[in-house]
């Protein structure tokens, strides 16, 4: 099921491992950033989903103001949600790559968990293995 469907990125829930799947397919300015990331949290409200699956292979960097934004508004909403899990897939392009890290980073949730990954494969086994 798409949630929504941009240039930038992609939004559905994968009923295979009940997660919301953001998919980015490129670079996101800071506006189309939020509206993608409020706009998976709204499909995570709607399916009282408890697991996210950030396929972040094709993003591009995050300025530190997305950042700051996604740390200190989305991320405890997500928690408030009752989001557990967070697997991200690494982009490849380093200076994206080195971006979403340090954002990662700077997170302490209550109980969100979040973990990085190389592959698709190896983030939604650790997104299924705590069921």
């Amino acid at each position: 099921m798409i949630h929504l469907d941009e240039r930038w990125v992609s939004i559905s829930w994968d009923a295979d491992i009940q997660a919301v799947l953001v998919e980015w397919k490129g670079f996101a300015d800071s506006k189309e950033l939020r509206t993608a990331l409020d706009a998976a949290m709204d499909l995570v409200h709607r399916k009282r989903a408890i697991r996210c699956l950030g396929d972040c292979r094709r993003a591009g960097p995050t300025s530190q103001d997305d950042q700051r934004w996604a740390n200190e508004s989305w991320l405890p909403r997500m928690d408030a949600l009752g989001v557990r899990r967070i697997a991200y897939v690494l982009p490849r392009s380093a200076i994206a790559r080195m971006s979403l890290t340090r954002a990662l980073a700077r997170f302490d949730g209550q109980v969100l968990v979040q973990a990085q990954f190389d592959g698709i494969d190896a983030a939604r086994a650790w997104l299924i293995s705590a069921s």
